[in-house]
């Protein structure tokens, strides 16, 4: 089965987070499914769980306490790449 994988940069760049979806999610999640999976975060070399939540054809990405690292930002600006 194929996999699509996103990630996303912010504060200076310096912290990321990647997603790993099947086709079938992506494909639910672009028709405005709700969907929510925990994954990693790295910042500065340390690693921290973050939870990545779709809905209404937008995301938000939330640390381990809550905080807001990533705001309801339109799926449209995710970039894909897909591995098998």
């Amino acid at each position: 089965m194929a996999l699509i994988e996103f990630t996303i940069f912010w504060g200076n760049d310096d912290a990321d987070s990647s997603i790993k979806l099947s086709s079938s999610n992506w494909e639910k999640i672009q028709l405005g499914a709700e969907f929510e999976k925990s994954t990693w975060s790295y910042y500065e070399g340390k690693r921290s769980r973050v939870r990545w939540v779709f809905k209404n054809k937008h995301f938000s990405v939330f640390g381990e306490d809550g905080e807001e690292f990533i705001c309801v930002e339109p799926i449209e600006n995710l970039t894909q790449q897909v591995s098998e």
